[in-house]
């Protein structure tokens, strides 16, 4: 539970992104906005999505409460609104130019940028150093918000961003109720990506020759659409693929919830794609996945609990056979499964949407009355506290950004950008005493305050199958 506000009252947020929900080949970043805001208008935020003209479709339209704006470009649509006598209280970028976007929405304006790709601008060497450049001049009323821990590191390592970076993870959506679809009775691995290079395909399929000789019945459904999709099936049949792998395109929603009901593993071995949110989709089937250790992915597999993190490509066939082989014995099968259930339990969309409506009322405010000092020097760290009781916290002592969680008799803060000192500080003003602190680590980081269940925490279950060799 947060005490926060799950929506930014009374604020106009204006989103802006390449594509809205509701189109064709809508990544990551697209569905993890749709959740957001849709929940945001559902509470009374003024929402506008800024996005590119899509053909058949008009150039306003209303979607789950938000007012969706479209144009040539995004800031193209946002220009019209505002030359329409709209004004704005914060922009949510997601995507698309956001150099210009003082000029057209005023610079008094704060940004919030949600970065779901940590290589967005480092195709070439110029790019690189222009990324760096610009984060480490970039405005001081924008920051950067993350899906992950591990995202952030690499937003800060390669890109060399030194504003505010916060870590607000996806949600993973929990399947509808369902008696009859089962397990497949043959080794079968689904996926649901983007049909684009960041995704990573190639290398998953590469992978495979060597999965399919040693497990001859192996089935692999793909499921997904985009640009890469005749390229990726002439792989296929160039690998000699076809009698194992399937490449679906569009499916219908009761199609892909058929097949994630099917599914023994799934696997994401996108490089430095946010794919947080299709492995919590998949562990919230009871599916455990098998990743590459890429920054924004490997956060979300727990390591011999839910899946398997795996160091290098070239040691991704033998971590699928050996997952698969183990997931063959049902009663490993219900445990994976009972530990992806859990642990898709601990994201929550109505969570996300708090958190990232706390950073955008943060920005507002900060906007409005100046920067403030206390904790702006240790952005990247949080304290964990903890102590008895179930008594109310006072929200006005915690700033939009803290986290409070009340669960079996403990009260649960993570205090961001706070050390233990400060920490001590914020508990006197809360009058609490009797409190257990320590600085967060990765796991709160992610997850939040409250302590995990006995089946993810210590360390994981011996597996009857070593599988990832050196």
């Amino acid at each position: 539970m947060n005490p926060h506000r799950s929506h930014p009252a009374d604020r106009r947020v204006l989103v802006l992104g390449e594509r809205d929900a509701h189109q064709p080949g809508t990544a990551a970043a697209g569905c993890y906005l749709h959740e957001v805001t849709r929940r945001w208008a559902a509470d009374g935020t003024q929402v506008t999505w800024a996005a590119r003209r899509l053909p058949g479709r008009p150039e306003q339209e209303t979607i789950a409460g938000v007012r969706v704006l479209r144009a040539a470009r995004p800031l193209s649509a946002v220009a019209r609104a505002v030359r329409e006598g709209d004004r704005f209280d914060v922009v949510l970028a997601a995507g698309g130019s956001i150099g210009a976007l003082p000029l057209v929405v005023g610079p008094s304006v704060p940004v919030v940028e949600v970065v779901h790709r940590t290589d967005r601008h480092t195709g070439t060497r110029p790019g690189q150093l222009l990324a760096g450049a610009v984060g480490r001049w970039s405005r001081t009323d924008r920051v950067t918000v993350a899906l992950s821990p591990s995202a952030r590191h690499d937003l800060r390592r390669r890109l060399g961003l030194q504003g505010p970076i916060f870590v607000v993870p996806p949600g993973a959506t929990t399947p509808a109720p369902d008696g009859v679809t089962r397990r497949a009775t043959v080794p079968t691995v689904v996926v649901e990506a983007d049909l684009v290079p960041q995704e990573g395909l190639d290398v998953l399929l590469d992978a495979l020759p060597a999965v399919v000789a040693a497990l001859p019945d192996l089935r692999v459904e793909i499921l997904g659409d985009g640009p890469d999709l005749a390229r990726l099936r002439r792989q296929v049949e160039t690998l000699r693929l076809a009698s194992s792998v399937t490449l679906h395109g569009p499916l219908a929603p009761e199609l892909r919830d058929r097949w994630w009901r099917r599914a023994w593993l799934t696997a994401c071995t996108g490089t430095r794609e946010g794919r947080g949110s299709r492995l919590l989709d998949a562990a919230a089937y009871g599916v455990p996945g098998v990743a590459l250790a890429a920054a924004g992915a490997r956060d979300f597999v727990r390591q011999g609990r839910t899946g398997e993190i795996v160091s290098s490509p070239d040691r991704l066939s033998d971590a699928l056979v050996g997952r698969l082989v183990a997931l063959a014995d049902d009663e490993v099968a219900r445990g994976f499964a009972e530990a992806c259930r859990a642990w898709a339990a601990r994201f929550t969309w109505d969570r996300t949407a708090t958190l990232l409506a706390g950073v955008v009322e943060h920005q507002v405010r900060t906007a409005r009355s100046g920067p403030t000092r206390r904790r702006s020097a240790r952005p990247d760290i949080a304290t964990l506290v903890r102590f008895p009781g179930r008594g109310p916290v006072p929200v006005g002592a915690l700033r939009s950004t803290d986290e409070v969680d009340v669960a079996d008799e403990q009260v649960n803060l993570l205090l961001n950008g706070c050390d233990e000192l400060d920490a001590l500080g914020v508990l006197d003003r809360l009058g609490a005493t009797g409190a257990e602190l320590r600085l967060a680590g990765h796991d709160e980081l992610l997850i939040g305050p409250r302590p995990l269940p006995p089946i993810l925490a210590g360390r994981a279950p011996h597996l009857p199958l070593v599988t990832d060799r050196s």
